[in-house]
């Protein structure tokens, strides 16, 4: 995030903003040519959207805002200056202009991490409707941050709206008492309903049916999608495969396969279930 300061945003933007987390004040005047210079590359190096960090933006020529960099002690613009809870870090101060090794060196802190990057995305792609895309960065990111809470409860919220039941159950059993508030709570509603459908007199009829008569492909396949119905993904692959296993060509099996597969996206048990149908076609 970048902004300009004055004298009217100079506490929200400054004090209080440096509360929640570090701002970097970047003094300058428009018209140095070792401004001019280091501006663009300042700002670059931030960016708009960081989560991280604010550069707040002070412009000297505004004679209101000048006292700040008098009581900082600054001698020389361009300068940079670390400001956290609402006062400057004396050991992150930089003054005159610098080149791009030490301005990368110095926001380095403030880079986003991979899997803020990956949750952003995620969240993103849940927005758009775009659950599988959501589940791949979300999956990533619990990869590599397995404890963080909030990245286990947006994957559930992916593998929920994929219909992946059994994973949005397991992730669900690992959040902790302190972590159980409202996403938590809204989650846990949707797979309780989500598990009541599983099992339904509906469900539980065909299976029976299903078990009588073992040979009978159609009622296989009409199965596997109930099954895909409920979230039950795996179970309806493992009834489709064995039906493609003694007949490639059998019904609309092998497009309701593949169909399940594209919805599951790149899950594990999708990447299992693929490399047993090439094992088929190949």
């Amino acid at each position: 995030m970048i902004v300009d300061i004055n004298p009217q945003n100079f506490h929200a933007e400054l004090i209080d903003a440096s509360m929640k987390k570090p701002v970097v004040i970047y003094f300058h005047a428009p018209q140095m040519p070792e401004c001019q210079g280091m501006t663009p590359l300042v700002e670059a190096l931030v960016g708009p959207a960081n989560a991280q960090v604010t550069l707040a933006k002070v412009d000297m020529n505004d004679p209101q805002l000048q006292p700040l960099a008098s009581q900082l002690g600054l001698r020389a613009l361009p300068a940079l200056v670390l400001f956290h809870q609402g006062r400057p870090d004396e050991q992150a101060i930089l003054e005159g202009p610098q080149d791009e090794a030490t301005l990368r060196q110095y926001f380095a802190a403030f880079a986003p991490k991979e899997e803020e990057l990956l949750l952003e995305q995620g969240k993103q792609a849940l927005a758009e409707g775009q659950a599988d895309v959501a589940h791949a960065y979300l999956s990533k990111a619990h990869q590599l941050v397995p404890n963080r809470h909030d990245i286990s409860l947006w994957l559930i919220e992916a593998a929920l709206d994929l219909n992946l039941l059994d994973e949005a159950q397991a992730l669900l059993a690992t959040i902790p008492m302190v972590a159980q508030e409202d996403h938590y709570q809204t989650l846990s509603s949707r797979l309780a309903l989500a598990l009541q459908a599983t099992d339904s007199p509906e469900l539980r009829a065909l299976e029976l049916r299903h078990a009588e008569q073992p040979d009978d492909g159609l009622l296989a396949q009409e199965l596997a999608v109930q099954y895909s119905q409920v979230g039950r993904q795996e179970e309806a692959l493992a009834l489709l495969f064995s039906l493609l296993k003694r007949d490639m060509a059998f019904g609309d099996a092998k497009k309701i396969y593949l169909d399940i597969l594209t919805t599951m996206g790149a899950h594990p048990v999708a990447q299992q279930y693929r490399r047993k149908l090439y094992s088929l076609l190949y």
